[in-house]
């Protein structure tokens, strides 16, 4: 409780997830919705008691999960389902759809397995399996309540762009969060990894600096540059959309940056386009796009959005580079170091947006009246 309360209070939306026992109670529940907790991610990997329980290795798992989730939607927390997608779960996948709505939850985020740790590699599905429940999956997020997410199968947003939908299920722009690429993980003893998936070792937070890790190390910043990636990965066209799975690649091969096996893709001709007679290219990126976005980044302690307040000076666009000078409320503000990235996470949004430069300013310093009409407080 005391980590979401400090969590929320910096102006982050956490997240939990916690394991399908007996020690998750509805008053535990209610304690960390108080706190701040923004989401509840549960895992579910098994539509019936005797599948999830036998995935988990643990009896009354399945009847745990299920209370879990009842006692967190009578609460109000939003809920996330997490399903491990493998050769044990994969015939599954249409019951839980339909479990996962009747939960009514915001979010049904599909890890496809990579093996490591206590996963094998038999357990993976084969890259035509993978194919398969992508289009399955991007069939169900055209028709369901909920949004559909994949983690270790970028390949999904590859899928949409052939069926002419760039942005995918759940609002974010038509490029992949990837390890080390939008998504960085810490374990349980401070090491900095570019996903509990690719547990390769970058720093550690009792004595590196996280940004400087995400934004300088030489394995993060190589996991952002399509043009470093190996194989058929390299040669796609889809490669800065997609890039393929790194933990996949460095789970096969070794090298982070190789081929992923995960992929039934035949990259295309230069000059061919994946969707026929269309281009790949999207839409030019416009300052009415932008400034949505930015209306949804929110000042933690005003509750006023950055253009709500006027702190944007200015933005401009280059193709797919957006820069944006803005300032804050005073130098000394809170969220001085949050800020930038907040903004740069909602610009990177906006379809056809692949890089955003933030710069603060405080010339000329904000004052009140920059605050658009009708949207101050007392």
């Amino acid at each position: 409780m005391p980590l979401v309360a400090h969590a929320r209070a910096r102006g982050l939306a956490p997240s939990l997830t916690p394991s399908g026992t007996a020690a998750v109670t509805a008053e535990r529940l209610r304690a960390l919705r108080d706190a701040g907790l923004a989401r509840l991610a549960v895992s579910l990997d098994g539509a019936t008691a005797e599948s999830h329980d036998a995935f988990r290795r643990v009896r009354g798992s399945h009847r745990h999960t299920l209370r879990i989730l009842a006692s967190a939607r009578a609460l109000g927390l939003p809920l996330q389902v997490n399903t491990t997608v493998c050769t044990q779960t994969v015939a599954d996948l249409p019951a839980l759809a339909r479990q996962v709505e009747a939960f009514g939850v915001t979010l049904w985020a599909l890890f496809f397995l990579i093996p490591i740790g206590r996963a094998r590699a038999d357990q993976a599905l084969s890259a035509a399996d993978i194919e398969r429940v992508l289009e399955w999956a991007a069939d169900l997020a055209a028709r369901a309540p909920y949004g559909v997410k994949t983690t270790e199968a970028p390949q999904y947003h590859r899928v949409l762009a052939e069926r002419g939908r760039a942005p995918d299920a759940v609002g974010r722009a038509g490029r992949a969060v990837t390890d080390g690429n939008g998504f960085v993980f810490i374990d349980h003893v401070g090491n900095i990894c570019p996903s509990g998936f690719l547990p390769e070792v970058a720093g550690n937070v009792r004595r590196d600096d996280l940004v400087s890790v995400y934004r300088e190390h030489p394995l993060f910043t190589a996991l952002r540059d399509p043009a470093r990636l190996g194989g058929r990965c390299g040669r796609c066209e889809y490669a800065a959309r997609c890039g393929g799975s790194r933990a996949r690649a460095f789970a096969a091969t070794g090298d982070p940056l190789g081929e992923d096996p995960g992929c039934a893709y035949e990259p295309r001709a230069a000059g061919a386009h994946a969707i026929a007679g269309a281009s790949d290219a999207p839409p030019p990126v416009t300052a009415e796009q932008v400034t949505r976005a930015l209306g949804t980044v929110l000042d933690p302690e005003l509750g006023l959005s950055v253009v709500e307040l006027g702190l944007v000076y200015g933005v401009r666009i280059a193709g797919d580079a957006v820069a944006v000078t803005m300032t804050l409320t005073a130098p000394g503000c809170p969220v001085h170091d949050l800020m930038p990235e907040w903004v740069r996470s909602a610009v990177l949004r906006v379809p056809g947006v692949e890089h955003v430069d933030v710069a603060l300013t405080f010339d000329p310093p904000w004052t009140p009246d920059r605050i658009l009409p009708g949207r101050g407080s007392n």
